[in-house]
């Protein structure tokens, strides 16, 4: 059964699918049927249709054509009008509603988890099939076989510890104690829940939106967005000035249902979003069936997507729920936690870990005031503060005036050091306790560390998650949503603090005027590894990622701009020809906002409303006492085992050219004054870069966007769908933390060689050391389609029918200070989709086979 994404992105279905849905029930609802027809050729039902002109394709979206100086171009002769809103591009970053890849109506009902999502097979034990895995060195090797038959999971393999820890896990009981999980989602994928009433009343058969009504996801209000009204819901969803509530009162539902499935189950569901819905509900059964995890053990954290991590605070106190709940949780279970994020959640998570560090050491310094001699001033202010403020976001603003305080008493009596200095000094200190003692394991799945370009889109042109919505009208809401920003990209070159020329390596390197000493400064490491280089050994073979970030240094920019503006100026008196200028953004151009700016003084909408953007940043990221995660890419947070998985070789967005057209004949074709999306770049298996033009018109049955190759990028791999390769890869700079220790005796080892590479093939069941070396005939294999040797015997598609081809890289090191061994691991599974991180149950063994191994050597064994 085709999804409701996909219906709204093909006509086709729309005829045949809902026809006969719509016939079966009654014949009134025909009305309902044209009008979704209607919305799927891009028309909101109320509102005008956006259209623009054909797309002039940009300069370096032309194979073969670096020169992007301003030059005369003729013009077409012939203007054409488009549906704005039909574009091909997808609205990936909003993927809990985006139709699943891999499911297939051949493969039966796989919109929701099986039955058990225990899968075994028998085999042979002549040859030994089953392996054993040494715990130091990692090298699998043959087990002796005493039976003729043997049983074996289809994905856990056969490391007897490992399957010791799930089995005593799995039959521990009630009254077993096992590390906590907590479950943190990504962007969309909480269900938000109304908490004020709005009428829905334009029409007659419309539905108001009452008190506790299921917003998001609620398809009820799709159709009738579809169908009837499409601004009630829109309205809805939108935020209002500085992200407080606008037309409903929306807050995150709770628990783990909250973030198991977006829309409650029913008919509907199955019928039109195909399951797809699901976020977390296939990875709860999973953990339920295989290590006996219940709701006593895993603890989900709902959030409202919308808000920047700030809002969340402010608004609804979600980072200190986080936190007691943590403590709540692993006081219960006596042991810390696991805490498993997927895409933005990882983000949420960063926030939270430098939130509590701002926490504690506003804690330590109120603490420091109430112990010592201060000034009556600084004492009526403190008063003041315990009596009033009960809120710890509030708390620790006051501490900021405070501060300020004692800032100007220090000046006054000529001192240079305040109760802050030492606040931090003795915060850090209890922050690393707290983590030590609540967390144990960080998993963070397709995680978006260096951001993704996606969520700039939604802000500059719109992104229509898949709602029956133009794309100006999403973007209305999508302007509104702080959390677009969160996910902003980040230059991968502000990992690094050195001034070297890593161009050419013959030259002597200058050395940095400036080392602040962050763990991400890996310069020197670099050079370390260049140094193994001759005409015969590659020091960097094995570890393209890293060479990629560490040696070449690839940021978003690097083999095109990361977002074009082509202005357009077709005002000559021939009126012929066409001056085109090019200007570029850059990743830093985020940050600073400077791409707001420009964008608004170039196109001067109404009320500006990328404005809205710039000013989320002033308040939330720059004027803010957290760190802004926006300045740099997070380093390995201090945690003892931190591991990271993600899916490649999918289609991404990468790159966006806009076009600005200046033309006295704009006004044959009714526009929109919003951002004229013209052409995106994609970058797809192995790396090569794909470019899609948006500039052919398409009509009910007209033809799709024009895809080609038009050359090989600087990486080696793509995306996940969702989030671009470069970003997700940027876990391998983790596995550098610890192994720069100099080398024993006089003769220097390559530090790459520290890190432990080993492989599992495609529809393989072990993993193997080392490099896999593929024959010719296998490379083919991998560029078809899923190929029976992967085929597990299911029915089910996601990642169990099929077995992907991964890669494993791993590295540990012992804290100079404690003396406890911290372990790092990046896990890519190749053909693998955004969300099918938490569902393929190929990786999700993968991952915990890591966990089980490390709860085994920290933990005892639980029993009965």
């Amino acid at each position: 059964m085709s999804t409701l994404p996909s219906l709204l992105g093909s006509n086709v279905p729309v005829l045949t699918v809902l026809a006969s849905f719509f016939f079966r029930q009654d014949f009134v609802l025909l009305t309902v049927f044209f009008a979704l027809v209607q919305t799927t050729t891009g028309k909101d039902v109320g509102d005008d249709t956006y259209k623009r002109d054909a797309a002039v394709q940009s300069s370096w979206m032309v194979e073969g054509n670096d020169d992007k100086s301003i030059a005369p171009e003729k013009h077409d002769d012939e203007d054409t009008c488009i549906d704005y809103a039909a574009d091909e591009v997808e609205d990936s970053m909003y993927d809990p509603i985006q139709a699943d890849p891999d499911c297939r109506e051949e493969d039966g009902d796989c919109t929701l988890p099986p039955a058990s999502t225990l899968e075994e097979e028998i085999i042979m034990a002549a040859g030994c099939e089953v392996m054993d895995e040494d715990d130091d060195e990692d090298e699998a090797r043959p087990a002796t076989c005493s039976a003729e038959h043997q049983t074996v999971d289809k994905h856990w393999g056969s490391d007897p510890k490992v399957l010791q820890m799930r089995d005593a896990l799995r039959e521990a009981g009630e009254h077993g104690h096992r590390p906590p999980i907590f479950l943190v989602p990504g962007l969309a994928s909480t269900r938000l829940v109304a908490w004020r009433h709005k009428e829905c009343n334009e029409r007659p058969l419309m539905s108001d939106i009452r008190v506790q009504d299921n917003v998001w996801l609620n398809l009820n209000l799709i159709m009738q967005m579809g169908t009837m009204d499409p601004t009630c819901y829109r309205e809805c969803l939108k935020l209002g000035l500085n992200q407080t509530d606008s037309g409903c009162k929306l807050r995150p539902d709770e628990g783990l249902d909250a973030i198991s499935s977006l829309s409650l189950e029913g008919v509907q569901s199955k019928l039109l979003m195909g399951g797809t819905n699901t976020v977390y509900s296939w990875l709860i059964q999973w953990l339920s069936d295989n290590m006996g995890y219940d709701v006593s053990s895993i603890v989900g954290f709902p959030y409202d997507w919308r808000l920047s991590p700030d809002k969340m605070e402010e608004r609804d106190g979600f980072l200190t729920f986080m936190r007691r709940r943590m403590e709540a949780a692993v006081q219960t279970s006596g042991e810390p936690g696991i805490v498993v994020c997927h895409s933005m959640g990882n983000l949420i998570f960063r926030y939270f870990l430098s939130w509590l560090r701002v926490e504690f050491t506003a804690e330590v310094y109120l603490e420091l005031l109430d112990k010592n001699e201060i000034a009556e001033e600084l004492k009526d202010a403190l008063s003041s503060l315990k009596q009033k403020v009960r809120s710890p976001y509030k708390r620790r603003k006051k501490v900021g005036f405070l501060r300020s305080i004692e800032e100007d008493l220090q000046r006054k009596h000529g001192g240079d050091r305040t109760f802050w200095d030492d606040a931090q000094k003795e915060g850090d200190e209890r922050w690393h306790h707290w983590i030590e003692a609540h967390i144990w394991t960080y998993a963070g799945l397709s995680a978006p560390l260096l951001g993704a370009v996606n969520p700039l889109r939604a802000s500059i042109s719109g992104e229509t998650m898949g709602l029956p919505i133009s794309e100006e009208g999403a973007r209305e809401m999508e302007v509104s949503f702080g959390s677009t920003l969160t996910i902003s990209p980040v230059s991968s070159h502000d990992a690094f603090c050195d001034e070297w020329e890593f161009n050419n390596w013959d030259e002597e390197p200058e050395p940095a005027s400036v080392v602040d000493g962050r763990g991400m400064c890996l310069d020197d490491l670099a050079l370390d590894v260049q140094n193994f280089a001759n005409d015969t050994h590659d020091p960097w073979r094995g570890y393209p990622a890293l060479r990629s970030l560490l040696h070449e240094r690839v940021n978003w920019d690097t083999d095109f701009p990361m977002i074009e503006v082509v202005q357009e100026d077709c005002e000559s008196e021939a009126g012929s020809f066409c001056l085109k200028r090019f200007s570029e953004v850059a990743p830093g151009d985020v940050a600073t906002g400077r791409i707001f700016l420009d964008f608004g003084e170039l196109w001067k909408e109404e009320g500006d409303p990328l404005l809205v953007k710039h000013e989320q940043l002033r308040n939330s990221f720059w004027n803010s006492d957290i760190p802004n995660p926006l300045s740099e890419p997070w380093e390995r947070p201090p945690i003892k085992h931190v591991l990271m998985a993600y899916g490649t070789d999918i289609p991404t967005e990468v790159s966006y050219s806009y076009l600005k057209r200046d033309d006295s004949r704009d006004n044959m074709c009714k526009q929109s004054d919003m951002p004229n999306l013209q052409s995106v770049l994609w970058e797809v298996d192995g790396g090569k870069i794909v470019l899609e033009k948006l500039d052919a018109p398409k009509g009910l049955f007209g033809s799709k966007p024009k895809k080609k190759v038009v050359g090989q990028g600087s990486l080696h791999h793509s995306g996940d769908g969702s989030v671009p390769y470069l970003s997700l890869a940027a876990a391998h700079l983790w596995l550098l933390y610890g192994i720069r220790a100099p080398s024993n005796g006089s003769h220097p080892t390559n530090p790459l060689e520290k890190i432990h590479f080993s492989h599992r093939p495609r529809g393989g069941l072990l993993w193997k050391d080392g490099i896999p070396e593929a024959s010719p005939e296998e490379e083919e294999k991998k560029q078809t389609n899923k190929d029976d040797s992967a085929d597990t015997g299911t029915s089910h598609p996601h990642g169990t029918k099929y077995k992907p081809e991964m890669h494993r890289f791993h590295t540990k090191f012992e804290n100079a200070e404690t003396g406890i061994e911290h372990t790092t691991t990046v896990i890519e599974a190749f053909g693998v989709e955004h969300k099918e991180t938490t569902r393929n149950y190929d990786i999700l063994a993968a991952v915990f086979t890591d966990v089980l191994k490390w709860m085994h050597n920290d933990f005892e064994v639980p029993s009965n």
